[in-house]
C-alpha cells in the first residue's frame, strides 16, 4: 500500500502530461503536413530549366558559382553556395532543376514553421491545428513567395532561416540559438539585418551575451569568402582575400548608390507600386484578416507592434532600394504578419482552410513558369553559331549569367572566351580574366573598344544581343594565326 501510495504522484503527473505531449505532436505533424503539401505544389509548378522568370535572371550566376565553389556577388551569399554545392549532386534533373527543387524545399521549410509559430500564438484555440496549417498554407501560396520557390534565387532559403528565427523567438528557445539563426540569415541576404531589433528585444537584455555569441557563430559563413575566391571558379566577385576586399564584397558596396528615395515626380507611382506588391501577397482582402488579428486578444500587443515595425522597415527598404526586382525585398513581411493573419482567420475556424484554397486557385496560372523561348534555346542558339575560340562580348549580367552556366555547368563550347563589357570596368574583373587567359591583350585599363582592337588581331569576336535574343555579329580575325 505505502509502495503503490509513493508512486501515485508520479503516475499521475505522468497522466497529466500525455496529452500534452499527444498537442505538441499532433501540432507537429501539422506544421510537417503543411510543408509536405506546399512542397508538393512547388514541385508540380517547378520551372524546369533555367529560368528568368519571377526576376530569376541570376540564377545561373548562381548556379554556377555554387557547382565551381565560387563568389557571385555581393555579398557573395557563401551559404547559398555552400548548400547550393549539396544540391547540385542529386541524381536527377538539369542541375538547374536540382536548384529550383532546392528553393522548393526551402519555401517549403518557411511554410513548416511558419505553421509551427501559429500553432504556438494560437494557444488552445479550439481549431488551432487547423487554422494554424490554413495560416502556413496562405503564406506558401502567396503570389511572391510561391513565385521564389520555383526558380534558383537566394530569397527562398534567406525566408527558411527568417521562418526558423520567428519560430525560435515566438517559442522562446535560448538566446544563442535565435543568434545563430540571424547571423545565418544576414549570410543569405543582408536585409535580414533589419531583424535585429526585433532580435534584441525579444532576447531580453539580460541574454545579450550568449545573443551576440550566436550570432558571431551565424556569420562565419562569410569567412569562406576568401577560400572560395582561390578556388579557380569562373564566378569570383572582387577579391575577398584582402581584409578591405572581403568588406566591400560582404557590405555589397557596389550597390550602395541604389538605396535612395525616388525622384520627386514619380513618388506617386512609386508608393502606388510599392501598396500593390505588399497587398497582392495575399490577394488584398487577406489583409483584412491581419488587421481582425490586431484586433484580437490572441497575439499579445507587445509582440504585435514589434511585428509590424519589423515589417514596417521592410517596407521602407524596398521602396527605397531602385531596382526593378524590389517587390522580392517584401517576403519577410508575409511571414512577420503570420501571426495575425493566425488571429484573424481564427475568427473563421474550421473554415479558414478556404483562405489558401483560393490563393492556390488565384495564383496558380500566374506562378507557373511557362517560357516557349526559354534561356537554354537562346543561348543554344548563340554557342552553335559562334566560331572556333570566339571571345563573345556580352551586353550585361542575364546574358552573361546564362551564357556561364551553360559553358562551366553544362559543359558546352569549352573553346569560347565570354567577356563582359559591364564588368571590364572593374579591376579585379580585368585582372582575374588575364589569369584566366593569358593570351588576351588589353586588359590594362577600362578601355571596351582598346580590347575588341587588340584582341580581334588573333579572334573571332562576338556581340551578343542583349538577353541573348537578336543580331549576333561576329567579326573575323584580322590577323590569320
Amino acid at each position: 500500500m505505502d509502495t503503490a501510495g509513493s508512486l501515485a504522484p508520479a503516475e499521475e503527473e505522468r497522466n497529466a502530461s500525455a496529452p500534452i505531449r499527444r498537442d505538441a505532436l499532433a501540432g507537429a505533424a501539422v506544421s510537417l503536413l503543411a510543408g509536405t503539401v506546399s512542397l508538393l505544389v512547388y514541385s508540380l509548378t517547378l520551372a524546369p530549366d533555367l529560368t528568368w522568370a519571377h526576376f530569376g535572371g541570376d540564377g545561373g550566376e548562381l548556379i554556377t558559382a555554387a557547382v565551381t565553389l565560387g563568389v557571385p556577388h555581393p555579398p557573395g551569399y557563401p551559404l547559398y553556395i555552400l548548400l547550393g554545392k549539396l544540391a547540385s549532386l542529386l541524381p536527377a534533373g538539369t542541375v538547374a532543376w536540382r536548384f529550383n527543387l532546392f528553393s522548393a524545399f526551402c519555401a517549403a521549410t518557411a511554410v513548416c514553421f511558419t505553421t509551427a509559430s501559429a500553432e504556438i500564438v494560437l494557444g488552445h484555440h479550439r481549431y488551432r491545428h487547423a487554422v494554424a496549417l490554413a495560416t502556413g498554407l496562405t503564406i506558401g501560396f502567396s503570389a511572391a513567395i510561391w513565385s521564389q520557390a520555383v526558380i534558383a534565387e537566394v530569397y527562398a532559403l534567406n525566408l527558411a532561416i527568417v521562418t526558423i528565427l520567428l519560430w525560435s523567438l515566438i517559442s522562446q528557445r535560448p538566446p544563442f540559438w535565435s543568434g545563430l539563426l540571424l547571423g545565418l540569415a544576414i549570410t543569405t541576404h543582408l536585409t535580414s539585418l533589419l531583424l535585429l531589433p526585433l532580435s534584441v528585444m525579444v532576447a531580453g537584455r539580460k541574454q545579450w551575451r550568449s545573443f551576440f555569441l550566436g550570432l558571431l557563430c551565424g556569420l562565419l559563413p562569410l569567412q569562406t569568402l576568401p577560400f572560395l575566391a582561390q578556388s579557380g571558379s569562373p564566378v569570383i566577385w572582387g577579391d575577398p582575400t584582402t581584409p578591405a576586399g572581403w568588406w566591400d564584397l560582404v557590405s555589397a558596396s557596389i550597390y550602395r548608390a541604389n538605396l535612395r528615395l525616388p525622384e520627386l515626380a514619380a513618388l506617386p507611382s512609386a508608393a502606388a507600386a510599392l501598396a500593390n506588391s505588399v497587398l497582392r501577397q495575399f490577394a488584398w482582402a487577406g489583409w483584412l484578416l491581419v488587421v481582425l488579428g490586431l484586433t484580437s486578444q490572441i497575439v499579445p500587443r507587445r509582440l504585435s507592434l514589434r511585428l509590424l515595425l519589423t515589417a514596417g522597415a521592410y517596407i521602407v527598404y524596398a521602396f527605397c532600394y531602385q531596382t526593378d526586382d524590389a517587390f522580392v525585398y517584401l517576403l519577410p513581411v508575409a511571414v512577420l504578419a503570420a501571426p495575425l493573419l493566425a488571429a484573424g482567420l481564427a475568427r473563421a475556424g474550421a473554415w479558414s482552410l478556404v483562405a489558401p484554397g483560393l490563393l492556390l486557385l488565384l495564383n496558380l496560372q500566374a506562378v507557373t513558369p511557362r517560357e516557349l523561348d526559354s534561356p537554354r534555346t537562346r543561348a543554344s542558339a548563340i554557342i552553335q553559331a559562334a566560331p572556333d575560340n570566339a571571345i563573345l562580348l556580352t551586353p550585361g549580367d542575364r546574358s552573361l549569367f546564362a551564357l556561364w552556366y551553360f559553358q562551366h555547368v553544362e559543359g558546352m563550347r569549352q573553346d569560347l572566351i565570354l567577356v563582359d563589357k559591364n564588368l571590364l570596368a572593374f579591376d579585379w574583373y580585368r585582372a582575374r580574366m588575364a589569369g584566366h587567359y593569358p593570351a588576351l591583350t588589353g586588359l590594362e585599363a577600362d578601355n571596351a573598344a582598346n580590347f575588341v582592337v587588340e584582341n580581334n588581331r588573333l579572334y573571332p569576336i562576338c556581340d551578343v544581343p542583349s538577353d541573348l535574343l537578336g543580331k549576333f555579329v561576329c567579326r573575323p580575325p584580322t590577323v590569320s594565326e
